[in-house]
């Protein structure tokens, strides 16, 4: 008689329908090119990061480009993750940069030539304690691309106008500026909704 081997089976994710793997070997089997492993990823991390993208872009379809192609880079770079951090900010830096360079390709970004007295604008925030963050993401894609772009920057991802001013080539009195006058949109669309 045969020895019996006794295999002990991984736990089937009820809604993706796939093993359950470690973080470790999801990596392992992103990196070998495991097409399912890739779909277990990216499944995990879409509703994650799609927030990133949604912000910065028009539309939905726009974000979602977006983010396919930012977890392609993922997916082909994945062997780079040293695994010094949490795998979601690593994912999370990539779709952030991609999307960086989707904006900076598609949407122009003026300089505008104005000095701006901080202190004469004031934008109150009585608006966005009332609604919902769905609400909230559908009207800052309502706004002006370069407006969209450094309002999402500075309040949401925490860019100072001087990185802001570097990333999308424009003074800093520029990114103030487009910040103040998409903070005005915001409240009036807000007001709307």
């Amino acid at each position: 008689m045969g020895v019996a081997t006794i295999h002990k089976l991984k736990p089937i994710h009820p809604i993706l329908g796939i093993e359950r793997r470690t973080e470790e070997e999801l990596i392992r089997s992103v990196a070998s090119g495991n097409r399912s492993a890739q779909k277990e990823l990216y499944k995990k991390y879409f509703g994650k990061m799609s927030g990133v993208a949604i912000r910065y872009t028009r539309t939905k379809e726009e974000a979602y480009e977006v983010l396919n192609d930012a977890f392609m880079k993922v997916f082909d770079s994945i062997n780079t993750y040293k695994g010094d951090g949490e795998l979601a900010a690593w994912i999370y830096k990539i779709v952030l940069y991609t999307t960086y360079a989707y904006a900076r390709k598609n949407y122009k970004v003026s300089e505008v030539k104005t000095e701006l007295q901080l202190n004469d604008v004031t934008v109150e925030n009585e608006a966005l304690s009332n609604l919902g963050l769905a609400t909230i993401y559908k009207n800052i894609q309502k706004l002006p691309d370069s407006h969209r772009l450094v309002f999402s920057m500075y309040v949401i991802d925490n860019f100072k106008h001087k990185e802001i001013a570097k990333e999308l080539n424009i003074s800093e009195g520029t990114s103030k500026w487009y910040l103040s006058k998409a903070r005005i949109k915001l409240q009036e669309l807000l007001k709307e909704a």
